[in-house]
């Protein structure tokens, strides 16, 4: 049996973005470039060219060693401007499906008909959705259910997302 049919639901499929992602995207990219890719890139680059005037670094390779730094420098720029744009994007735009994805929540969808919504309605939801702006909040999940024949019920959640039980009975 694979592991395909054992899975109830499909996995849905990527949503498009809307013009306001793209253009919180759009301008993510170009200042991840401007304010922190090109100044490590030449930062590095710069430093390994004096580091190999000094004899620090063997001069042999030196166009591919100064390549190197450079492209480690853009790549080191781009990766620490993500959680800036993270936070843009949470706080510019808190209620599209892109913001709905960095939570990790379903993002809601605006065409759901009746029987879907009540389908949803009977399923435990698997999280709490809350209306805040403020993107350093913790996301909570709330436990799968459990079944009654156990020992121990949890009484919460952590920040975590791991179950809190009453140790006092």
């Amino acid at each position: 049996m694979s592991r395909a049919t054992d899975q109830p639901n499909p996995p849905t499929p990527p949503t498009q973005l809307d013009n306001d992602e793209k253009r919180i995207l759009a301008e993510c990219e170009r200042e991840s470039l401007i304010y922190r890719s090109i100044p490590l890139g030449l930062t590095a680059f710069f430093a390994t060219q004096y580091a190999m005037s000094r004899n620090l670094i063997k001069p042999q390779g030196r166009w591919i060693k100064l390549g190197a730094s450079l492209f480690t420098g853009y790549l080191l720029g781009k990766i620490s401007y993500a959680p800036t744009c993270r936070n843009k994007i949470l706080t510019q735009i808190p209620n599209s499906n892109l913001a709905y994805a960095i939570r990790g929540v379903e993002a809601r969808h605006e065409s759901v008909n009746s029987d879907e919504q009540q389908q949803q309605q009977q399923q435990p939801q698997s999280y709490m959705s809350r209306k805040s702006k403020d993107p350093s909040e913790a996301v909570v999940f709330l436990p799968d259910p459990v079944e009654f024949d156990t020992h121990t019920l949890p009484v919460g959640v952590n920040q975590y997302g791991d179950p809190i039980y009453d140790t006092t009975k």
